[in-house]
C-alpha cells in the first residue's frame, strides 16, 4: 500500500533541546516489501504488501555550529528520496554550511548523500564522524574483496561517497564525539552501527537510534522483529532491546532515520515489550 504525503508532512520539524536546537529534515521515502521486516521463526511481522519508510536525518545546531546527524540516500536510490538539498534550503543552509557529518553507519541510504549524482562530495567544509568498525568493514580493499557478490554494489557505494573526503574522516570508537555529542554501540545491524545521545543539559536528552528501528509499531511490540538487511540479526535484536530498555527508563526523546517523518517520541515499557509515542515538539 503506498502512503502519499504531503509538502506540509514533510517540512522541517525544529525542537528546543537545552543547548542544541534540533531539526529533522526529510530526504524522501521507499514503499519496501513486508518481507524486508523478520520474525526469528519465519512468520511474518505485518500484514499487507508494502510498508512506507522514510528516510530522515537531524541537524543539531549549538551556537554556531551546524551538525548533520545522516545525509541521506543522495542521487543513485531512486525519485522518491534525495530530497535533503531542498530541506537545508527551507532552514536557510546549503550544505556548506555544515560543519560536521556523524554517520549512524554506511549503508547508501544514509551516506549515498555525501556526494551528487557526479560523486562531487557535498559537504565541502565538513569533518565526517564514522564509527572505526565501519571504515574497516566498508571501506578496506580486502573487505571488499572478500564481500558476497550481492553485497558488492553496497561495498562500490561506500567507497565512492567516501573517497572523496580522504583527510577528513575522523573514525570513532566511542564517548564524546563532539561537545553534547556521545556515541552510543548499537551493532548488529553493521558492525559499527551508532546512535547518537544529544545532551542538552538537565531533562533534556534527545537520542537518535540510526537504524536500530525500522517499523517502530512493529518492533515496539516485539523488538525480535528484525530486518533482511541487519549483518547480524541476533547482535541487531540485543541492542534494540538495551536500547528499549534504556531509554523507557531514562525517559529520554527518541528519534531515527526511518521513523515517521518528523520521528520524535517517547519509547515507554510495558506489560509486554515496548510502545512508541509520537512527540510534536
Amino acid at each position: 500500500m503506498e502512503t502519499t504525503t504531503s509538502a506540509a508532512d514533510t517540512a522541517p520539524h525544529a525542537l528546543a533541546l537545552g543547548q542544541f536546537h534540533v531539526t529533522a529534515l526529510h530526504d524522501g521515502h521507499f514503499d519496501l516489501p513486508t518481507g524486508f521486516l523478520q520474525r526469528p521463526d519465519g512468520a511474518q511481522a505485518m500484514s499487507g504488501e508494502t510498508f512506507h519508510l522514510d528516510v530522515n536525518c537531524f541537524l543539531l545546531q549549538k551556537g554556531a555550529r551546524n551538525i548533520l546527524v545522516d545525509t541521506g540516500a543522495g542521487a543513485q536510490l531512486g525519485s522518491t528520496v534525495n530530497k535533503l538539498g531542498a530541506s537545508l534550503a527551507a532552514v536557510g543552509l546549503t550544505p556548506a554550511d555544515i560543519d560536521a557529518v556523524l554517520c549512524t553507519h554506511i549503508h547508501p541510504d544514509h551516506t549515498n548523500g555525501l556526494i551528487d549524482a557526479d560523486k562531487t562530495p557535498l559537504f565541502a567544509n565538513a569533518q565526517i564522524f564514522v564509527h572505526q568498525r565501519e571504515v574497516d568493514f566498508w571501506l578496506s580493499e580486502d573487505a571488499r574483496t572478500a564481500a558476497p557478490e550481492t553485497m558488492r554494489a553496497l561495498y562500490d557505494w561506500a567507497h565512492e561517497a567516501f573517497a572523496p573526503y580522504a583527510g577528513r574522516i575522523e573514525p570513532f570508537t566511542g564517548g564524546e564525539i563532539l561537545p553534547g555529542i556521545e556515541a552510543l554501540a548499537l551493532p548488529g545491524h553493521t558492525p559499527g552501527h551508532s546512535g547518537f545521545h544529544v545532551d542538552g543539559g538537565g531533562k533534556q536528552q534527545l537520542v537518535v537510534w540510526g537504524d536500530a528501528v525500522h517499523q517502530v509499531d512493529v518492533q515496539t511490540r516485539d523488538p525480535a522483529v528484525s530486518v533482511q538487511a541487519d549483518v547480524d540479526q541476533a547482535g541487531a535484536r540485543t541492542s534494540r532491546l538495551s536500547l528499549f530498555d534504556r531509554v523507557s527508563v531514562d525517559g529520554a526523546l527518541v528519534t531515527g532515520m526511518h521513523v515517521r517523518f518528523p520521528g520524535f517520541g517517547r519509547v515507554e515499557r510495558e506489560r509486554t515489550g515496548y510502545s512508541y509515542h509520537a512527540v510534536q515538539g
